[in-house]
């Protein structure tokens, strides 16, 4: 017959989990008293000049002749499926013909006289556009804007027209 062993009782295993959790809080307290957050990336100090009150017929000077840039505006107005339904061209010069599509606006674009001796620099573009018109709409206008050579082009949200 073969001999037997003895049947050992179950070991009780336990952990100690007081000085465990005493080490992480000391830890954690470490971590927090020691961080130091980085300033936010493109925060700058601006000071701005006052302005003095006192002086009840202050003149506030335009740029220069040569900084102003003739100002257009294109606004883009959608369809209920995101889908350009409208444009329009706007100007020192009044309201353009209605604009059908974007090669329309490219002959519109490509008609603007720039500032003498400034060319197309000295013409800045504003694109207003509805909130419903889809990205890539968007983003052909203003690629169409790049290739007729103007380089300041901007956005803006649709005004709300008043009553």
């Amino acid at each position: 017959m073969a001999r037997r062993k003895k049947e050992e009782p179950p070991v009780d295993i336990t952990l100690p989990i007081t000085p465990m959790l005493d080490m992480s809080f000391q830890l954690l307290s470490f971590f927090i008293l020691t961080f130091r957050p980085i300033p936010t990336e493109g925060q700058m100090s601006v000071a701005l000049p006052k302005i003095d009150v006192s002086e009840q017929t202050q003149e506030i000077n335009p740029l220069p002749k040569e900084d102003n840039k003739d100002e257009y505006t294109i606004t883009l107005r959608a369809s209920s499926g995101g889908e350009l339904a409208l444009m329009s061209l706007r100007g020192p010069a009044g309201e353009s013909p209605e604009i059908r599509n974007v090669n329309d606006l490219k002959g519109q674009l490509d008609a603007i006289t720039p500032p003498v001796g400034r060319g197309k620099a000295g013409v800045s573009i504003t694109i207003e556009a509805d909130n419903d018109l889809t990205y890539s709409r968007l983003i052909e206008v203003m690629d169409i804007c790049r290739r007729a050579g103007y380089d300041s082009v901007n956005l803006m949200p649709t005004r709300k027209e008043r009553p």
